[in-house]
């Protein structure tokens, strides 16, 4: 625990301000596998996997398993320096929500990069914190492993992607302000067959499902009086995918950055701008943790495509507190759809226990 705040001062203290760093231009151009791995020259990144699965006899459960790499000073260091500072910290966060019992389990993870304990190649994904890892293998299979003794959780999964990869925005750039460079290079397999184990409470399950994975990567995101974000990343029962993400102001409106996209059957896309869509909460739900007032449910429309989805949490508590590592709280928990279409997904919501701004 004292190692973890003091990690934490660490980054305050040594974390080079935003100019240092390259920023995401709309020339982006990806090129892959290299771009599956890590950006030590952009400031932030996150590879990012949530996904409902279900046992055999029936058990529901909601999952997510994030590894953020964090920049704390361009370039490879000097010989001069103290061997401990942190020039690229990562830091994980495992949830399993327990649908049954109506609760969230939660582990996280926090380690200066650069040794066998904590890497992030930047050649392909491979990714390793602690006991915990993520890989691409052939044919763009994830092989997925993470395990907390102290919060009794675990998973080995294998994850094989039913769609082509898919770019947001504009073949990948997502712009999320009116600055150019305030972007995301941002791309997601939006539904993968899912197969493997997981442990909860002292039981291993035989699970299957479909999970979705995001990974975006820049270094100067959130504009000028944004303070957080709703995200839904949603799987229909007619094959479809939809990504919306909405960028909350600190007047109480939304930014005109909010975008989304809508993934066809057969992975063809359509980028959605913020005029293409509307999402509506609907009442509320109050953390017994942090005292945050998230929505409890809500109604997503897309005219265009007559859509009008119902989206509710399977778990009221999917609230995270993360002192140990990013040091904010947030909701983020497995949804249902009903309404014009029926469908799963995840939804995410930051900035209600505190704002984001000057944090991304």
């Amino acid at each position: 625990m004292l190692l973890a705040r003091l990690t934490l001062l660490a980054l305050a203290v040594f974390a080079s301000p935003v100019d240092d760093w390259k920023r995401i231009s709309p020339e982006l151009e990806l090129q892959f596998p290299a771009d599956h791995g890590a950006h030590p020259d952009y400031r932030i990144e996150w590879w990012y996997i949530t996904g409902q699965l279900e046992s055999e006899a029936g058990r529901r459960f909601g999952y997510q398993f994030t590894i953020f790499r964090r920049g704390m000073a361009m370039g490879e260091g000097t010989t001069a320096e103290s061997p401990l500072r942190a020039r690229q910290v990562l830091a994980g966060h495992l949830a399993i929500t327990d649908v049954e019992n109506g609760r969230t389990l939660f582990a996280e993870r926090l380690r200066r990069a650069g040794s066998v304990l904590a890497e992030a190649s930047s050649t392909d994904l491979a990714l390793v914190l602690d006991d915990w890892s993520l890989d691409r293998g052939a044919d763009d299979r994830l092989e997925l492993s993470a395990g907390d003794l102290a919060a009794e959780i675990g998973m080995e999964l294998t994850l094989v992607p039913a769609k082509p990869l898919v770019f947001h925005g504009e073949d990948g750039y997502s712009q999320k302000g009116a600055d150019p460079g305030n972007a995301t290079a941002y791309f997601s397999w939006t539904r993968l067959a899912t197969t493997g184990t997981l442990r909860i409470g002292g039981t291993e399950l035989a699970v299957t499902g479909e999970s979705w994975f995001d990974h975006e990567y820049g270094s100067s995101v959130l504009e000028e009086g944004v303070v957080g974000w709703d995200w839904f990343g949603l799987q229909l029962d007619d094959g479809r995918d939809l990504m919306m993400f909405m960028l909350r102001t600190e007047d109480g409106g939304y930014s005109a950055a909010s975008a989304g996209t809508l993934v066809d059957t057969d992975g063809s896309t359509r980028s959605l701008g913020s005029e293409d869509f509307k999402i509506e909460g609907r009442g509320e739900w109050t953390s017994p943790h942090s005292g945050a007032r998230y929505p409890a449910r809500w109604t997503l429309t897309v005219p265009s495509e007559d859509l009008r989805l119902e989206v509710t949490p399977l778990v009221a508590d999917c609230e995270l507190g993360t002192a140990q590592t990013t040091g904010v709280a947030y909701w983020e928990g497995p949804v249902v759809l009903t309404g014009s279409r029926g469908g799963r997904g995840y939804a995410e919501l930051t900035g209600y226990a505190g704002s984001m701004e000057g944090r991304l």
